[in-house]
């Protein structure tokens, strides 16, 4: 007995030595690729070693590529020629394009950035409008990279039938806006059934959540883009974004969370975790800096249209993605040994651990699945939007809305709750400026709350 005791001591040491090499190989991965990619960017190490050096001392390199403003002006099939369209920055003009036979312009910027984007009315020929008027300038536009980005700006067609056009432009743009709702709905919930079943197994609010979001979108940045990393496809870089998330989870848990279980109280481990995701967030801010970014593929397409949705190709396999992973969740829970086991400590852990259930293994299985969720979420966040070192905690507060309105520790409630916040807060754009979206999804959970207080698919207790 006592050797059994000694053999699964050393077991434990053993896997929290292994989860602070992981961690470590991890941050050390990170802060490399990004110190020594900025180090040759500024000229600390000379010429960036993958560059071959020109055989002579002529100037014959040629002139690096900067980035570009496209866009295609059409009402249905029909192109809108000779609007003209402006870039500013900081109130000084950048470029002026007018729109081509067929409908296409193009503008040169001369480094990415923030830029206001605007078609001049006055240009717009008769029989042709714009199908918001409001929408004639985009102040904050962002241009990435050194290659051509896609900008739109849709029209409703002649003004001889303006009425009609009008009321099919507003039908279509509702339409957009529900399937985008959709799709920012299954992120929120993939990212929340990991949220979910961590407090339903552990009862940990954990608000380090959103930063497990970030480290997915991070890990694959770094392995996608960073001059400093292999530079795979996102595809593979997308897949160990997800590995590493789960490895990360279950370090967290095994070296962090399982010690200190036992001897402090759930409101302590909250503290706790707020601390956790203030020290990385702020440390990815250091290693990534405070830019925006984006992937080196799939960050600028086109729209492909699928009946009177027009969305880029890369939203449609988001959603597809997302939804499988949801479906898995949902197989596993359900029709797995595994699943019954987590379920069983999530309803009642010491009945589980009477049973034979071992509850900490579950657990930390928990930890990995939710931390890969959590990955995979940030990984298609930032192809739908861009990457950012705190795009997590922006999107923290909408996690928590999905899990309370599906209802607490309910994974499904969770995949349910992230799809109604996601319909209301994108539907909302519709009537509402786009600054009152996040109210608008906490509004919902008010609502829902006072209505049905245990959530969507929460179970009602009795309390006192």
């Amino acid at each position: 007995m006592r050797a059994l005791q000694r053999y699964a001591l050393c077991a434990s040491w053993l896997w929290r030595l292994f989860a602070i090499v992981v961690m470590a190989a991890c941050w050390s991965a990170l802060i490399g690729g990004s110190t020594t990619a900025s180090a040759y960017s500024s000229g600390a190490l000379g010429s960036d070693p993958t560059t071959v050096a020109p055989l002579t001392t002529v100037a014959t390199t040629p002139e690096p590529k900067r980035p570009s403003i496209n866009g295609t002006l059409v009402a249905g099939d029909r192109p809108v020629v000779g609007v003209k369209v402006t870039v500013m920055q900081g109130g000084v003009l950048i470029g002026a394009a007018m729109s081509d036979s067929a409908g296409k312009f193009a503008i040169v910027v001369p480094k990415p950035g923030a830029f206001v984007v605007a078609i001049d009315v006055a240009t717009i020929p008769q029989g042709f409008a714009l199908a918001d008027p409001t929408r004639s300038s985009l102040p904050d536009y962002r241009v990435f990279g050194s290659f051509a980005q896609v900008v739109s700006f849709p029209f409703a067609g002649e003004s001889s039938s303006a009425p009609n056009l009008e009321q099919q432009g507003d039908a279509i743009r509702f339409l957009q806006l529900v399937v985008g709702g959709i799709r920012f709905g299954l992120i929120v919930g993939v990212c929340a059934v990991g949220l979910s079943l961590i407090f339903g197994t552990t009862g940990l609010v954990n608000f380090a959540h959103g930063e497990l979001v970030t480290f997915g979108a991070l890990v694959a940045f770094f392995f996608n883009t960073n001059r400093g990393g292999p530079r795979v496809s996102l595809v593979f870089a997308g897949i160990f974004a997800v590995v590493v998330g789960g490895a990360f989870g279950g370090a967290l848990q095994r070296g962090l969370w399982q010690p200190i279980e036992k001897r402090t109280s759930n409101a302590a481990r909250m503290l706790v975790s707020i601390g956790l995701a203030l020290f990385l967030r702020y440390l990815f801010q250091v290693v990534f800096t405070g830019n925006s970014r984006t992937y080196r593929q799939y960050s600028a397409q086109g729209p492909f249209k699928i009946g009177p949705i027009e969305l880029p190709v890369r939203d449609y396999i988001v959603m597809v993605l997302c939804t499988v992973a949801l479906l898995s969740v949902a197989f596993v829970l359900q029709r797995t040994r595994l699943g019954t086991a987590i379920r069983a400590v999530a309803d009642e852990k010491e009945l589980a651990a009477a049973s034979g259930i071992n509850v900490q293994r579950i657990v930390t299985y928990v930890w990995v699945a939710g931390a890969a969720l959590s990955a995979l979420g940030g990984v298609v966040l930032g192809v739908t939007e861009s990457v950012q070192w705190n795009m997590g905690f922006r999107l923290l507060l909408t996690l928590f809305a999905a899990v309370v309105l599906g209802g607490l520790g309910s994974a499904y409630g969770a995949m349910a709750g992230g799809i109604a916040v996601g319909l209301a807060t994108e539907v909302s754009t519709f009537w509402l400026p786009a600054d009152y979206k996040i109210a608008v999804g906490l509004g919902v959970l008010v609502a829902v709350l006072l209505a049905r207080p245990q959530g969507l698919l929460g179970i009602r207790e009795r309390v006192g």
